[in-house]
């Protein structure tokens, strides 16, 4: 019997302390088509050392790239989808961790669903550094109500009003990838800006399970890059890609809640990016928030003033 080929790509960057247990989380699927990417970039732990050491003790295959220099996270998982041949692409943050079956059950779900699907999702746990449960479900733990209906389909409007997708347990389709273009690697973070191209032009299925791991911890990307996120989405919204007045009016809100969140986390160009929020959204709160930065009143200051 003849299996497509699944690649994974693995983007790592000083997760020494995680990268093994994910290493062995690939080496346990229980599907026999697996091309294994990893691509370094650059780490100053031994993380390289560490795949080297662990390809020659298992003598599982790996195209192994290493970066000169530090590239960034869009870069590196670029090279990863450059580097796969396969049907299907699934790109993993170093710390996470694949259940066995993950890979099978989302071939299988492709197979069930046709080639208008070009991305197949499942739910996944948190765990923290040490590999403790923090929450049995990152849907309901970053979506509330959305995650008692995942969405299928076109998911644009959720993804605009704040649906997260769990990376780690998404694999797509090689032509939805090929239809779309490549990772716009001007942005910090290239899930968002991927997934809402793909779902204008394919649709996305949910695969009711919980299939791996996200790890949360000190040196996630969540708390150690707050700004350089909410510059992705900013960047996002230039583009003005959305259709119709219900996206652009999710789209819009988003912008204002990210404008929002950089003032709230004393982003140095505060008055700036809540002054566009506010040519594009109108909204008496931005007003406020944007000359309130505009004199030195910092957030906390004003939501404690606000809440009197």
């Amino acid at each position: 019997m003849s299996y497509p080929v699944v690649s994974i790509g693995i983007g790592s960057y000083n997760n020494a302390a995680y990268l093994e247990t994910l290493l062995d989380s690939v080496q346990a699927q229980t599907y026999p088509a697996i091309e294994l990417i990893v691509v370094d970039d650059c780490s100053t732990d031994h993380s390289a050392l560490l795949v080297q050491r662990w390809m020659e003790r298992t003598n599982y295959p790996v195209t192994f790239l290493q970066h000169e220099r530090n590239q960034g996270l869009v870069r590196t998982f670029s090279d990863c989808t450059r580097l796969a041949t396969g049907s299907f692409v699934s790109l993993v943050g170093s710390d996470d961790v694949l259940d066995p079956e993950l890979i099978a059950r989302t071939v299988a779900e492709f197979n069930r669903r046709g080639p208008s699907c070009g991305a197949v999702y499942a739910d996944c746990r948190l765990i923290d550094s040490q590999g403790k449960e923090i929450a049995p479900s990152f849907l309901c733990y970053f979506n509330s109500g959305a995650a008692k209906s995942p969405p299928e389909g076109n998911i644009i409007l959720p993804l605009l009003r704040g649906f997260y997708l769990p990376t780690l347990t998404t694999t797509v389709r090689r032509e939805a990838l090929a239809a779309v273009g490549p990772h716009d690697e001007t942005l910090f973070s290239e899930d968002l800006d991927m997934w809402l191209r793909i779902s204008r032009k394919f649709q996305f299925a949910y695969l009711p399970a919980v299939l791996g791991s996200y790890r949360v911890h000190d040196r996630s990307a969540v708390h150690t890059n707050k700004l350089a996120l909410n510059e992705t989405y900013f960047r996002i919204y230039r583009k003005g890609y959305f259709e119709g007045d219900a996206e652009w009016k999710a789209a819009r809100h988003n912008l204002a809640e990210h404008a929002e969140h950089y003032y709230a986390s004393q982003g140095p160009e505060a008055p700036a990016r809540l002054w566009f929020a506010l040519h594009e959204t109108r909204r008496p709160k931005v007003a406020l928030f944007w000359l309130m930065a505009r004199l030195g009143v910092k957030y906390s200051t004003l939501r404690r003033l606000m809440s009197r």
